[in-house]
């Protein structure tokens, strides 16, 4: 077990919130041959519901954020294969309404009886999906989680439930990464394309 269950008390809690305003920019980098906006219901993912009976859609605020978790998540990664390069594509989004998401970070975890190894920790991801059923089923209704990113914890990151699908509009797309604003981003990781 990777860090504490939620607690029996947790509907009593006050959660720690982060409000995005309408027209916030969100931003994430996808599978290409698919939409990007796609709120997943599979049972693989960090925050997904482990019984598929919500989906969830991942995006960060920053540009780094979203790039730290697609493409450093083989740590200590140096260099980006061109097939995954050619393989992914970005997208910016940004939300028709405001956006409540529950903060698990910083002091947000300990108002929540949670530690930083739900967010961090390997798979299996057992005890972050039931951080997230409780955090979906809890009373101040959120649109989703905002944690800091695993691959840079400087860097904060949306778990967006889908009952905030209505909200979430297509801002802008790259689906050709090779160019001079993903390097200079890759750069800041030291991460070039592998030869």
């Amino acid at each position: 077990m990777s860090g504490p269950l939620p607690p029996a008390d947790l509907h009593q809690r006050r959660p720690d919130l982060i409000e995005l305003p309408a027209g916030e920019k969100l931003h994430r980098f996808y599978t290409a041959r698919w939409e990007p906006i796609f709120f997943d219901t599979s049972t693989t993912g960090r925050f997904n519901a482990s019984d598929g009976s919500y989906g969830v859609l991942y995006a960060a605020k920053e540009l780094a954020g979203a790039f730290a978790e697609t493409f450093l998540r083989t740590p200590g990664r140096t260099l980006i294969d061109l097939g995954l390069l050619q393989r992914k594509a970005y997208v910016r989004l940004t939300a028709s309404r405001k956006l409540t998401l529950i903060r698990l970070a910083g002091p947000g975890l300990a108002l929540l009886g949670a530690t930083a190894e739900v967010t961090h920790s390997g798979l299996p991801y057992d005890v972050a999906q039931a951080w997230s059923a409780a955090l979906f089923k809890h009373p101040v209704v959120a649109d989703g989680i905002a944690y800091h990113a695993r691959h840079d914890d400087s860097e904060l990151c949306y778990a967006l439930f889908d009952r905030s699908a209505d909200t979430i509009v297509e801002d802008a797309r790259e689906v050709d990464l090779d160019q001079d604003w993903f390097w200079r981003i890759a750069d800041h990781y030291r991460v070039g394309l592998a030869p």
